[in-house]
């Protein structure tokens, strides 16, 4: 699958970027300091360190930014401190633990060590091993009864859809239109054509 084709598999997170204008602003406001060091607001540093990482290695530069480039590592960490529950912000630092314990019993290191051959090894072991993600509709499974995500495929459909709903990205590189056509709100009635003429 390419990039394009992970957005229509996002949308269970796309309802946490809804609650809070103040999560999705931070994608505009970030871009411009994704390339600096950047303190984190929930992860510890050696966390936050994995996880930019791990979202690096998933969206890596190429002819368009990568996902650290747009701050992608910034809006995860403000996502899981803001909109998610202790059990679902636990999940999340058992995940990028048990990332850094695999890494280091295949190559030594942490993941954000691993060179990139490594840490693309690690990650598509992990994407193999995961189940897919579901049919959803705003954010409900459409299934009964789906398997539950695992953390690599939580980390990746956030780093997707943060990636491709960013301001960067849908001005500069999708063909994004957030008001197709031209809106004229209450436009006065005389001045629609009169269709009853032939």
């Amino acid at each position: 699958m390419n990039r394009r084709e992970y957005i229509h598999q996002s949308t269970l997170f796309l309802g946490y970027t809804l609650v809070s204008g103040s999560v999705m602003s931070l994608l505009a406001s970030c871009e411009q300091k994704a390339n600096l060091p950047w303190t984190p607001t929930f992860f510890t540093k050696a966390e936050a360190s994995t996880l930019s990482a791990i979202t690096d290695t998933i969206c890596p530069a190429t002819k368009t930014p990568g996902a650290n480039e747009i701050g992608v590592p910034q809006f995860i960490d403000l996502l899981t401190k803001n909109l998610l529950g202790e059990k679902e912000q636990s999940f999340f630092k058992k995940g990028i633990e048990e990332i850094n314990t695999d890494a280091n019993k295949q190559f030594g290191k942490n993941f954000e060590l691993c060179d990139n051959t490594q840490k693309e090894q690690i990650l598509i072991a992990l994407d193999k091993s995961s189940a897919p993600t579901g049919m959803t509709m705003w954010g409900k499974p459409m299934e009964e009864n789906p398997a539950p995500l695992s953390f690599y495929r939580k980390i990746k459909n956030l780093t997707l859809m943060a990636y491709f709903t960013s301001e960067k990205i849908g001005k500069n590189y999708l063909a994004y239109d957030p008001n197709p056509g031209k809106f004229e709100a209450c436009k006065p009635y005389k001045n629609e054509p009169n269709w009853t003429e032939s």
